[in-house]
């Protein structure tokens, strides 16, 4: 090909609150990226929050217009890489480095990237569907690294869900060795993200029943976790010593204070709290015991392309993928104009189910 060319996409861009407008936007077109045809995306609490208006002010103001959404899969339409072919399924990786969009050397980036960091902290790196048009579009142009193939005995259906398992091996990952092998381990939360941050320790990283908690709100959300043990957060005594060593907050929103508190009073000494769960508000919470029991605080955010192949090779179990259905609704949203996807997350948002939802993009 040329050194670039131009590639028209038709945009459902979300412009104020509840409210979203078809436009017609550009994109270049260089070497090493490919062109993908989204069409299965699920819906993320951080999408409701733009729709809704719940954001901040300033982070609305700043970020609209834009094309919503960073969960899904589509089809590729045309590629410059070899290893990319043409009508692939593949999952889209939405977190672009500065690096890959400048298209030069880590080493040449941010002060971030030239450290070493990981990606997904780059400086100069952007995020679909936040601040950068997402996957609500007919057409989406992404460095061919951004694209991981769907391996065939993997549905659809599962497949869309790698964003969020992909977020909760990021979190994992900062675990050692020992981290695993002593103690309990907890992950506070019995929502989509609490869930498949507990079946991916329990299916991937062996985590047995007897060693793993998961802590949530609502009984009949909570028996969905029957490879771990569960617990009502308003019964049980989180000033006993059970063992838990390492404790992974996948609460978010207005819960996050009284979440990670319990952590706090919970975990053993020197254990690791990792935070996963996103809110609005700044949350105080307990630092005189953070430092009295030497608590490792980690933060938590998004994921990288390698976490994206971790989990596509990891959905290859069955025993995760039938773990993982749970999540996967009766049926899907079809949306092909700005008005369908409005009415579409206006129910999302009413409606509050347990399972993700899903739009199935016909453009």
């Amino acid at each position: 090909m040329e050194q670039s060319e131009k590639i028209e996409s038709t945009a459902f861009r979300l412009i104020k609150p509840y409210k979203f407008q078809q436009e017609f936007i550009e994109h270049e077109y260089r070497k090493g990226e490919v062109v993908v045809n989204p069409s299965l995306i699920s819906v993320c609490h951080a999408d409701l929050r733009y729709f809704t208006g719940r954001r901040r002010k300033e982070a609305m103001d700043q970020k609209l217009p834009m094309a919503l959404f960073h969960e899904g899969i589509g089809k590729i339409e045309k590629s410059t890489t070899p290893e990319v072919k043409v009508g692939e399924k593949v999952v889209v990786v939405p977190n672009i480095s500065g690096y890959q969009l400048q298209q030069i050397d880590k080493s040449e980036c941010c002060d971030t990237c030239k450290s070493g960091v990981s990606s997904n902290y780059c400086e100069q790196g952007v995020f679909m569907g936040s601040g950068y048009d997402g996957l609500g579009q007919s057409r989406l142009v992404v460095p061919s690294e951004n694209v991981i193939p769907i391996p065939e005995n993997v549905p659809n259906e599962i497949a869309v869900l790698s964003e969020l398992c992909s977020v909760s091996v990021q979190a994992i990952s900062r675990l050692t060795k020992e981290d695993f092998e002593k103690g309990k381990i907890a992950v506070f939360g019995d929502g989509p993200v609490g869930y498949l941050t507990a079946a991916m320790l329990h299916y991937s990283f062996h985590i047995p029943k007897e060693r793993l908690i998961v802590f949530g709100a609502v009984k009949e959300k909570l028996h969905q976790f029957d490879f771990a043990n569960q617990h009502l957060v308003h019964e049980f005594n989180f000033k006993e010593g059970y063992g838990i060593n390492v404790i992974i907050e996948c609460t978010g929103g207005p819960f996050s204070e009284s979440a990670i508190n319990q952590a706090i009073n919970v975990i053993e000494r020197n254990g690791k709290l990792i935070i996963l769960g996103v809110t609005e508000e700044l949350v105080p919470i307990n630092t005189r015991d953070i430092l009295e029991k030497g608590i490792t605080v980690i933060g938590s955010s998004r994921s990288t392309v390698d976490d994206y192949k971790w989990v596509m090779k990891a959905f290859e179990n069955e025993q995760f993928q039938k773990s993982l259905s749970k999540l996967v609704p009766n049926s899907k949203f079809r949306i092909s104009n700005p008005k369908e996807l409005e009415e579409a997350m206006v129910t999302v948002e009413t409606e509050k189910k347990w399972q993700k939802a899903y739009l199935d993009f016909k453009w």
